[in-house]
This record gives structure tokens, sequence and C-alpha cells, in this order.
């Protein structure tokens, strides 16, 4: 005679999993039976009451974690169908990036991309043979960041954080910056247009994403007021250089904003272009306390020499650098010993600023060019040319079909924008840039305005 199976219901499941009678703990319970496989897609799920009344614990903490669980995107609650399980998560991609990655590797040429590879960059060899010479190296414990790179890159700032700490790039400070300040379900302001791999790590969060316009002097203040009734968990902006429409803030933007600002309000500023706009002003010079300063260095001095240093208040960098503790992710003091040569040295910011003239230059030709056949180009210093066009799609199929690269608007922008751009990489011009500012005239030219 055969036994009777005894199945095990998805609210015995829980009941039994659970350790602790809290929203928190519910959560990661749920979670981890969908991991598991215990908890599968269309599985219905015991109501809030029951839960609450199972598992010894109050409606409205189930009805939090219920949420969560929502946001994450692992149940569905229904009016008439009650609760149940979509299934395990999917792995979180980098939409935009891979879309941008992808336009890019057919064999066409890359105007897209912020690339400078054509230009040329200070000589490392000397920053390398220098840093490694000196007296730290392969200590077995790393501070957050070298005393040499932290006295360089702060003689760049236009105030005084109290922490720093070096990172593998803009992009991973970012990422770990997020982790620290956003959690599913928080609103999280942007501007508008920002860049593409802000917002693909904002989704892969579970953040509300807010995106304000960016106007010619800043963001959008009075959008910006607007969006502080949605206690927004982190203000995300570039102050200068803005990609990818080239703007700046202004200092009479900075004082209005740090009037209408919250002081509770985590601000992260984001630097990838200090050195083409080494004047800019900063809301940190207002509300130091409240910004994280982002700034990056691989475009002056190449893709390999990717670090970026974040500065912020002392309980932030603190937080940061326990969480990297748990890992190997800091950064070598070769690397970080090379940056700062190369902030430095004579010799080396010489061949900065020939780099620096180069891009400006590019920048200026290129512009001037698109200028000529009628395109508005806004003022700046490059190299992000944002160029209004009459259907973005249209035109990167037609200059893709030429051989020619260049980013869709979309990238950028909110997704409820009508405004239609291109993004075009100055520095990435060489020479053609009468050709190149023709071939985008054509691409506009047979489509209606």
């Amino acid at each position: 005679m055969k036994e009777a199976i005894i199945e095990t219901t998805p609210l015995e499941l829980v009941r039994g999993r659970m350790t602790l009678r809290t929203s928190s703990a519910l959560v990661q319970t749920i979670s981890d039976l969908i991991a598991s496989g215990a908890l599968v897609h269309g599985d219905q799920l015991p109501t809030v009451r029951e839960v609450a009344e199972e598992c010894s614990m109050s409606r409205s903490a189930v009805g939090e974690a219920w949420r969560e669980l929502g946001q994450r995107g692992l149940i569905e609650t229904r009016r008439r169908g009650g609760t149940r399980v979509l299934g395990k998560p999917e792995t979180p991609r980098a939409l935009r990036y891979e879309s941008m990655i992808r336009s890019t590797i057919s064999g066409v040429r890359d105007l897209a991309n912020l690339r400078t590879d054509s230009l040329r960059y200070p000589d490392l060899s000397r920053a390398v043979a220098w840093s490694v010479t000196q007296p730290h190296l392969h200590d077995v414990f790393d501070p957050p960041i070298t005393d040499e790179l932290l006295q360089a890159t702060r003689a760049t700032l236009p105030y005084s954080p109290q922490g720093a700490l070096a990172m593998h790039g803009m992009m991973d400070s970012v990422e770990l910056i997020l982790s620290l300040l956003v959690h599913a379900g928080d609103t999280v302001v942007v501007e508008s247009p920002t860049l593409g791999r802000v917002l693909d790590i904002l989704d892969s969060r579970g953040a509300r994403i807010v995106q304000i316009d960016y106007r010619h002097d800043g963001p959008d203040l009075a959008a910006l007021q607007r969006s502080l009734i949605s206690k927004p968990a982190a203000f995300i902006y570039q102050p200068a250089g803005q990609a990818p429409s080239g703007r700046s803030i202004t200092a009479d933007w900075v004082a209005a904003a740090a009037s209408i600002l919250p002081p509770t309000l985590p601000v992260i500023e984001l630097s990838q272009r200090s050195l083409l706009n080494p004047s800019h002003p900063s809301l940190g010079t207002a509300i130091p306390e409240q910004v994280t300063h982002i700034r990056s260095f691989n475009m002056f001095f190449g893709a390999d020499m990717r670090l970026s240093v974040v500065f912020s208040n002392a309980e932030l960098i603190e937080a940061a650098w326990m969480r990297l503790t748990y890992s190997t992710r800091f950064v070598s003091r070769i690397l970080q010993g090379a940056l700062a040569f190369l902030l430095t040295d004579d010799v080396a910011q010489a061949e900065l600023a020939v780099l620096l003239h180069d891009m400006r230059s590019r920048h200026a030709l290129l512009t001037g060019a698109l200028r000529s056949r009628g395109f508005e180009i806004e003022e700046s210093l490059g190299p992000s040319t944002w160029i209004p066009v009459p259907d973005d799609h249209s035109v990167c199929t037609r200059l893709s079909l030429n051989g020619v690269a260049v980013h869709p608007g979309r990238f950028f922008l909110a997704p409820d924008s009508r405004e239609q751009r291109i993004h075009v990489n100055s520095a990435a011009v060489d020479g053609d840039h009468e050709e190149v500012a023709q071939l985008i005239a054509d691409a506009c030219r047979l489509l209606p305005r």
C-alpha cells in the first residue's frame, strides 16, 4: 500500500523557514523560497491576514513585505485573484549600455561613445615607473586612498570634503554609493538627459526614477522642488560638461538649489570632464555635508587608467569602505600612484594641455561645420555634441548605412520625452569634420521636421 503524499502549503513553508517575525525577514524568506524553487510561478500565496495570524506578525508588517516583494518583481497581487508567485527574478541587465555597445560593434566608425583613443594621451610609462618605486607598494592592507592621490585630486575640487575613496571608474563608484543609499521602491531624482548607465543601475535596484529637465544653467529648479514631494532617496546630476548635452551649472543655480534642497537629501555629483571644465561650480561649496562628488579621469589618460575618486562626508566614506572590505575591489596602489603623478608632474601636465587643446579644437570644428548647415548647437567645451534632429532612430539608421555610428537621444532621455536628438563624440572626429557634418545633414534632409 502506497503512502499518501503530504503536500506542504506555502503558508507552512513560510512559517517553517522564518526565524524572526519582521518584515525584512519575511521578504528574505519568500525570496529564498522562490530562489530555491520551493515556490514557483503561479503558486498562490496566503493572504496578509493569514500570514499575520500564523507568523504572529502585524498586518502592516506583512503588507510592507508584500509591497517590497512586488516591487522586486517576485510576486503579484490582483484585487480578485489574490497574490501569486511570478517566479525567479531575471538577472538584471544593463539594457541601455548593451544597446550602446551593440550599435558600435558592426564594423562602423564609432562616433557615439566617449572615447578619445585617436588623440595622444600623456605618457603613462613615466607615471607607472614612478609609482612602482613608492615605499608602501605591496603592503598587505590598503588604505581607502593613497595620500599622494588624495592630495592631487582634492586640489582639483572647489571645496574641501571630509573623506575620499579610490574606485575603479565612475560607474563602479555610482553602483557602490547607490547600494548604500537606495533601496527597492525608493524615488531617485535624475537630470534629463543623463548617462544611460546611471539609469541602468537605478533600474537594477528597483528604484522609481523621476527625471527633470537639465536647462542651460542646471537642472530645472521648479521641477526639482516639485520632485521633493515624493521624498527622494537621492538627487543625481552632472555639474559640468554634462553628458550628453555639454551643459554646466552656474553659481546662481548653486545658490538657488541649495536653498530648496532639504538638509537630509543626499546629492550625487558626477564629474567626468573636470579637467576640461576646471573652474566649474559645485553644490559642495554650499552644502558639503550632503554632497557626494564622484570624479573620474580615464577620458584624459586612457581606458586603462580607469580610476575615480569619491569625495563625501566621513560617514558615507566609512560605510563605502566597510562594504569594500568584503571584497577585493580596492584600487591598486600602482594605478593610484600613476594618476597622482599625471596630475602633478610638469611634463605630464604639459602633455595633458595638448590633449585638452586638441579636444576643444575638434569640438569647435565639428560644431562650426554643423552650424553652417543650419543645426542649432549649444556652446560647450565638448566632446559631447547634442544635435537636434527630426527623428533620432531614422537618423541613426541612415548614418549606420554610411558606416557611422552615433547614439540616439533616447539612450539618455526620460521614456516619455519627445525631444529628438543624437549624440556625437566630437573628439573622435579627426580632420573630416566637414564630411561628418554633411553626412548628418544628409541623414536629416529627407525626414520631416
